[in-house]
């Protein structure tokens, strides 16, 4: 992108907006030439000669300029035309004391560009100038041109050149643009060095910004930054911060990371520590809530920092300053000069807190900062009242001053906190000093402030700490001189409420959640002395202030504005430790503080005012950071795309497209990109579409495909639904298949192998279908008596198996009546499902509601059992879903294996707005009275091995593959001297040349090998590099079979895996596709002694054990071990047991008059001729199975041949043939499957 300004306007702009200068064009000139040369794309020599005299000699020295960059697309023609012309005008005319004028293009170097083609040129002579290089033309060379290069006096670039500026003008390049018609342009451009800006005042720290479209995107950017700070030695901290902010867009993106800095070098880690894990995704912009402390937080010293570097800080303290000696004497600036028993004077301590808050929160409001609601405690309320614009300043500074100034003439008793006990106990416990202590502030239910006479509250203290000794009481003494809040105010309430009267009632910007009254204040509040009366009397309601502040608010974050944290705790005692609370100032660390909170901020979706907030510390922007895009995820979505919708027939449906021109095909492409919501609706953890997907998709087909249109009100659909569809990370296609009828449409869902998942019909143009135009809402809540909580529903869909996201949890608390088996809720729309509510006939999350309510049917009819929506017998779209609406169901019929429903979306009023009938849900089958034929599992029983298996009598030498968690480290000292470790970094080594020669090298003079690879925790984060590393793993593992099959003498190998086995499974590693290769292994390659164990911990009292199985005895008669807590145990296979055969209910029970397997197939058992192999072939034979062909490597025994004729008698018109065939080579295999079709 090249953006041009007219230099008299541009150059002082780009001055105050820091806009980087690449060059300036001094001048420029076109002609044309089009009608007067044939044919009209030939080039006319006098026409550009003439365009380039209108410029070099009568306005340009054509000595300045070094470097022409040529039109040149390399035609015959083209070509020396124009360089005759460039010749004949410029370079003949040029200086003898300068260097030979260069020419080039970059059309040897990407080719012609067409209607851009000037500009690539323009770029590439910037790019030249910056970096101070003349680039190659590439495919240029002498021999071949038809230039005299020497007679015109012109050298084309063939090389990187250094260009040298002159003294005088720097660097100066003519660049030639012509075109298809005849038009011929051409400019001079100059370049221009701009002086880095320093701003007057260096932050400590600087706050770096990156945000992304998706998480990788935003990984690669951190990871790209990172990088590029280590090659950039150019980039200082304060530009890439202001870059970062000010110069690139966040607004958009959901995934964001901000960094608070100090230098290069400190970002640089962070960056590449932050790459490595995956961001979390930033919700919808918070609400802010600023939570103004007050009493008892004592100001140690004013900031500095702010007050030198920002002046919206600096002059907001001083107009208070200024205000305040309209009464008094009072000086605030700076407070580190006074004495710690100064600060404590309430006529200073008050006043220096209240304009701390206003100039922070000013500061915070300046940056776009600002709340939507204000909370101040005590005396905070004041400057909350004038930030929430209540009170102008000027009232706001004679309240403080009045009020602190009456308080300090009752300076006596004292103030005590109490926590971690509920208020209304302690309560109980001030009956005896009635009139001596009372609860001054009501901070959150366990936490409350005391204040009275010193005497009273020394004894309280006593009193309490004695009695809640066993609870953990927490009681603090505040170091303040005055008893807040308390009977001794009762002196000054007069006097207060008369001088600080007249005040000025003025309009609010936003609401204040008062501490007098825990409610929203009104401006009439403000402006009248008797409520800042009773404000200083009377104790501070800040939990339910702070309650207030929070209900009915989604996304709430409070930020609280005070010289520390104060009020943090009481907030998340009150509202939950989840609740998101924000410092705003640490008078230590000022820039830290507010860094991190306008950080945090961004990261969880608030978009500040970056200009505001880098106004004054603006600098040059720099090439970095650079946007990385998730170019693979893009990629495959387009050729998912092009794959399935050749012909690229659009509908205006956000779901689906056309796949062929009749509209009797549509697809639907399913993905995290197109339809993220699906992937939160899961069954026990694997993500399904929900049955209202398909809903739509049918109707959403059957509407694009009637000719003509009608309306959606008139159409009936019924749909069943008959198998579900996982969701995997890749994108996957849908396709809706039409089939026109005489009064209505049939459609079919099916995957891309033509896998039906559901089918329905919609009948077109009918009238008067629904049953009822509206419905009583009220009457029905009076009938519905019983109250369901929006958690026990979900937490009953937990039950049977059905997992939800934040998009699919709409549903509120649900009424219930338990005779009529009705129920009714109310649901609020969230803003993701309003996007794309109207643009679908009836969205799938809010149809997925209604079927969600069904659970509250299903549990109090059959609360056993789990049930599946299996189909809607009627569903109606009367109108447009509303963002709040009710969703009204009745119970219709019920059986022992379903359940019909049937029930309404209606608006507030109780119109209709959606109907369904019939909606069946149907329940897991009914027990099996068979036993338990099918389903065994690994018992692992706890054994001595002194008592099982004989000793090895020799101290074995083993070729250890040693692990990066140490356990191979551990055990040196057990095992032979002689013993060789091979890290996993040497793998790579290995593989290169001969590797099987290398292996077998490897393993010939070791009696044993250990194989502890398959200890690493693969990186769940990052799929690719966990299927790598698996990869790796099983190669290296496989590599180590075969080289040992080769072996001359007899080795057994044993693999030891960390926390694999089911009982102690808590991270992803290869040891679980280890087992599975080593368990076949086992019955493939008997030559090979195998054993795995599997260790629990990494303790020495384990590994102490592993050692002793490792040198004292044989594995061979136990093939699998574990190892936990010193102890050992082996794994047996038993039939796993049920105390309720029910739950086997829906395993497939294969009867023997059904046929499982073709007569006309070839079914391929690979190592089917021992155990578990050869009982698959006989459990095919025996359910139809016509051809069977085993691959082994060995040739089958005479008693194995026998048993194979067996099966073929026993199973008439079964035939089993045995292919010698190793499946790791791929001419074996291809030797295998031509003997087998010739057999077959």
């Amino acid at each position: 992108l090249v953006l041009l300004k007219i230099i008299e306007l541009f150059m002082e702009q780009a001055k105050e907006d820091y806009s980087k200068i690449w060059g300036v064009i001094n001048v420029s000139a076109v002609n044309q030439n089009g009608r007067s040369i044939t044919p009209i794309t030939r080039p006319s020599q006098i026409e550009q000669e003439k365009l380039l005299r209108s410029i070099y000699g009568s306005r340009v020295d054509p000595s300045v300029v070094q470097y022409i960059e040529a039109h040149g697309t390399g035609t015959a023609a083209g070509d020396p035309t124009e360089a005759e012309s460039i010749g004949s005008v410029i370079s003949k005319n040029r200086s003898s004391q300068v260097s030979i004028l260069k020419i080039g293009s970059v059309k040897g170097n990407i080719g012609h560009t067409e209607s851009a083609a000037g500009a690539a040129g323009l770029i590439k002579v910037l790019l030249m100038m910056h970096h101070g290089k003349f680039v190659p033309s590439l495919h240029y060379s002498k021999e071949m041109s038809s230039i005299d290069t020497e007679k015109l006096n012109l050298a084309v670039a063939t090389a990187v050149e250094p260009w040298e500026e002159s003294s005088e003008y720097g660097r100066v390049a003519g660049i030639n643009s012509f075109g298809f018609g005849g038009t011929n342009a051409h400019v001079v451009v100059r370049q221009v060095k701009q002086a880095d800006h320093l701003p007057a005042f260096k932050k400590p720290l600087e706050l770096v910004l990156l945000s992304a479209a998706s998480p990788k995107s935003l990984q690669m950017t951190m990871a790209n930054t990172a990088e590029q700070l280590s090659t950039r030695s150019s980039i200082t901290l304060p530009s890439l911060a202001y870059t970062s902010a000010c110069r690139r867009s966040h607004a958009n993106y959901r995934y964001r990371k901000a960094f608070v800095t100090n230098s290069l070098q400190h970002l640089q880690q962070e960056l590449k520590s932050a790459a490595s894990t995956e961001p979390a995704m930033s919700k919808a912009e918070p609400q802010l809530v600023f939570v103004f402390c007050g009493n008892g937080v004592t100001l140690k010293e004013f900031s500095e920092a702010l007050l030198s570097s920002e002046p919206v800080f600096r002059d907001k303290c001083q107009e208070i300053e200024d205000l305040f000696q309209q009464h008094a004497a009072i000086s605030l600036l700076p407070a580190r000069n006074r004495s710690p028993k100064d600060l404590l004077n309430p006529e200073l301590s008050q006043p220096l807190l209240f304009a701390l808050q206003v100039a922070v929160a000013s500061l915070l409001k300046h940056w776009g900062i600002k709340p939507i609601a204000v909370v101040g405690h005590s005396v905070g309320e004041v400057a909350a009242a004038h930030i929430a614009g209540y009170l102008s300043l000027a009232d706001a500074v004679k309240v403080i001053y009045h009020r602190s100034r009456l308080q300090a003439k009752t300076a006596s008793g004292r103030m005590l906190v109490v926590g971690n006990i509920p208020v209304e106990e302690i309560a109980g416990h001030l009956h005896p000093y009635s009139g001596k202590v009372c609860i001054a502030a009501f901070n959150s239910p366990i936490s409350c402030t005391l204040s009275g006479s010193a005497d009273a509250v020394e004894a309280v203290q006593r009193e309490l700490a004695e009695a809640f000794r066993q609870r953990n009481i927490f009681l603090h003494v505040l170091n303040a001189p005055v008893a807040y809040h308390s009977p001794s105010m009762d002196m000054i309430l007069g006097e207060l409420e008369e001088q600080i009267e007249p005040l000025e009632k003025q309009k609010g910007e936003m609401e204040v959640i008062s501490t007098l009254t825990g409610a929203a204040a009104s401006a009439n509040d403000f402006a009248q002395g008797k409520f800042w009366a009773r404000h200083t009397r009377e104790p501070v309601a800040f939990t339910r202030a702070i309650q207030t502040a929070a209900r009915g608010r989604e996304n709430v974050v409070f930020v609280e504005i005070s010289p520390h944290r104060a009020l943090q705790r009481s907030i998340k005692e009150t509202l939950g430790k989840g609740t998101k609370v924000l410092s705003s100032l640490q008078t230590d660390a000022e820039y830290q503080t507010l860094f991190t909170l306008v950080g945090n901020l961004f990261e969880l979706g608030f978009n500040p005012n970056w200009q505001h907030l880098y106004n004054g510390y603006q600098s040059i922007p720099v090439a970095i950071p650079q946007y990385q895009f998730d170019c693979q995820k893009l990629l495959s979505y387009l050729d998912l795309h092009q794959q399935t919708n050749q012909t690229g027939i659009s509908t205006s449906h956000p779901l689906i497209y056309g796949i062929n021109s009749d509209d009797m095909e549509f697809g639907c492409l399913v993905s995290q990109d197109t339809t993220p919501y699906l992937y939160e609706h899961k069954n026990n953890g694997v993500a399904l579409v929900p049955g209202a997907f398909y809903v739509e998709l049918g109707l959403a087909s059957v509407m694009s495909s009637s000719r003509p249109k009608v309306p959606l009100s008139s159409c009936q659909l019924s749909i069943s639904f008959s198998a579900p569809c996982v969701l995997t990370q890749s994108s996957q296609v849908l396709s809706i298949k039409l089939s026109p009828q005489k009064a209505m449409t049939a459609f079919e869902v099916l995957s891309s192998s033509n896998a039906v998942y559901a089918a329905g019909q919609v009948a077109k143009g009918l009238e008067g279908v629904v049953e009822e135009s509206s419905i009583s809402c009220q009457a029905i809540y009076r009938r519905c008596k019983s109250v369901i909580s929006r958690e026990e529903i979900y937490e009953a869909l937990s039950q049977v198996g059905f997992q939800y996201g934040s998009i699919f949890k709409q549903l509120s608390d649900v009424h219930y009546c338990q005779e009529l088996k009705e129920a009714i809720t109310s649901i609020k729309v969230n803003e993701e499902t309003i996007r794309d509510m109207y643009s679908c006939c009836i969205h799938p999350v809010l149809l997925d509601c209604f079927l969600q309510m069904t659970a509250v049917l299903t549990t109090r009819t059959l609360p056993s059992r789990a049930g599946f929506p299996s189909g809607i017998g009627s569903l109606v779209v009367l109108r447009p879903l509303e963002e709040e609406m009710m969703i009204y169901m009745r119970m219709s019929k019920s059986t022992g294996n379903s359940l019909e429903v049937c029930g309404c979306f209606v608006d507030k009023h109780g119109s209709v707005l959606a109907e369904l009938k019939r909606v069946t849900i149907t329940f897991m089958k009914e027990s099996s009275s068979r036993d338990n034929e099918f389903l065994f599992e690994n018992k692992w029983k706890e054994v001595s091995f002194s008592q099982t298996i004989g000793h090895l009598g020799f101290q074995p030498r083993v070729l250890v593959f040693a692990d990066k968690l140490g356990i191979a480290e551990q055990l040196k000292k057990y095992l032979h001297p002689a013993s060789r470790y091979v890290m996993y970094e040497e793998w790579e080594s290995l593989l290169e040349g001969d590797t099987q020669n290398k292996m077998r090298a490897e393993v010939e003079d070791y009696d044993e090998i250990l194989f502890l690879w398959g200890i690493q925790k693969l990186k769940e984060d990052f799929p690719r590099k966990a299927v790598d590393q698996l990869a790796k793993c099983c190669e290296a593992y496989r590599q180590v079979v075969v080289a040992l099959r080769e072996k001359t003498s007899r080795c057994s190998i044993r693999v030891i895996t960390y926390r694999t086995t089911e009982r102690y499974v808590d991270h992803i590693n290869c040891g679980f596709a280890l087992y599975g290769m080593t368990r076949t292994c086992i019955v493939e390659v008997p030559e090979i002694t195998f054993q795995l164990i599997d260790l629990s911990s990494s303790t020495s009292r384990d590994i102490s054990v592993l050692a002793d199985v490792l040198v004292k005895y044989k594995g061979g008669e136990y093939p699998e071990v574990c190892i936990s807590q010193g102890r050992i145990y082996l794994s047996e296979i038993r039939r796993t047991p049920f105390k309720d055969i029910s739950v086997l209910s829906d395993i497939p029970l294969y009867e023997p008059q059904r046929q499982l397997f073709k007569q006309n197939a070839v079914y391929v058992v690979v190592g089917g001729l021992t155990g578990l192999g050869f009982e698959t072939v006989k459990f095919i034979a025996m359910n139809g199975g016509g051809c069977i062909a085993i691959l082994s490597r060995r040739i089958p025994s005479s008693e194995k041949q026998e048993e194979m004729r067996a099966l073929q008698q026993q199973y008439k018109g079964s035939k089993v043939i045995s292919v010698q065939c190793d499946v790791a080579s791929t001419s074996d295999v291809e030797k295998a499957f031509q003997s087998i079709a010739n057999t077959f």
